[in-house]
C-alpha cells in the first residue's frame, strides 16, 4: 500500500488537480499523493517496468517539485520484494481489470 505521508505528516489537497499532469482533471479537487501517482502511472508506457521503490521515488520528485512536504511512504503487513514489478492488481488476478 501506498500512504500519503508519514505518520508524523498530513496528506495534502489539492484544489485543482490541473496542476498535474493528467488527462481531463476538469479542475477538480483532489489528493496530492493520488494525482501523483497518476501522473506517474500516466507518464510511463508500461508502469510495469518501474518497481515499487521507482513509482515511490517518481511521486516523490513530484510532489517536492510541486511544493509538497508530504513524503509518502510504502507500507504493507506482509514481506515484499520493493524491487518487484509495481502493478496495481497483482498479475495473477481475475476479474475485470
Amino acid at each position: 500500500m501506498i500512504s500519503g505521508c508519514q505518520d508524523r505528516q498530513t496528506s495534502a489537497d489539492v484544489s485543482n488537480i490541473a496542476t498535474f499532469n493528467l488527462p481531463n482533471t476538469h479542475g477538480r479537487a483532489g489528493g496530492a499523493c493520488t494525482a501523483a501517482l497518476l501522473e506517474v502511472l500516466y507518464s510511463v508506457d508500461n508502469c510495469t517496468q518501474l518497481s515499487f521503490v521507482e513509482v515511490l521515488m517518481h511521486m516523490r520528485n513530484i510532489l517536492n517539485n510541486r511544493g509538497y512536504s508530504q513524503i509518502p511512504q510504502l507500507t504493507s503487513s506482509r514481506r515484499m520484494d520493493v524491487r518487484e514489478s509495481f502493478h496495481v492488481t497483482p498479475p495473477n488476478a481475475y476479474g475485470q481489470r
